[in-house]
């Protein structure tokens, strides 16, 4: 009898350890590099950083909410930060850039701004504490060169 107990008391134990969380994956993540000249298209998050840490978790929420029982979701550091500029095209000399930021993982619309360069006046752009430098740019794409990534 005592030995059914035990067993009985493993094997829950065992099923209980299994329900628990699990991380699958956790990275910190920057898109670029200082003298690094890239690509991007319309649309694209040409320049991302991130700091803090985003980590891929799967938690049991059971047979009934889920296919195989699991749910994978992401999870943000409470440090978590993303700010990502994104090209928007050109008109003229003007290139157009749009800047998202999120913050804990969730969007921060407070910090969701369109800016405006005029490459006539200047193929140096800065923004925040990036400065790049815009090698070519159409409708299409733009090229540029990261130039300084800090306070000046």
């Amino acid at each position: 009898m005592r030995k059914l107990k035990m067993t009985t008391i493993m094997f829950a134990m065992l099923v209980l350890a299994g329900c628990a969380s699990t991380t699958l994956e956790s990275k910190v993540f920057k898109s670029y590099r200082v003298g690094e000249t890239k690509t991007a298209t319309i649309g694209d998050a040409f320049l991302v950083d991130q700091n803090g840490s985003e980590r891929t978790v799967r938690t049991w929420v059971g047979i009934l909410n889920s296919a195989d029982g699991w749910q994978v979701s992401k999870v943000a550091s409470e440090d978590y930060i993303r700010r990502e500029l994104l090209y928007s095209g050109r008109s003229g000399d003007i290139i157009k850039v749009a800047y998202r930021e999120y913050r804990g993982g969730m969007a921060a619309p407070a910090f969701f701004q369109n800016v405006e360069y005029d490459l006539s006046t200047s193929k140096t752009i800065r923004f925040m504490r990036f400065t790049l430098d815009v090698v070519s740019a159409t409708n299409q794409s733009i090229t540029y060169k990261i130039v300084s990534d800090r306070e000046k």
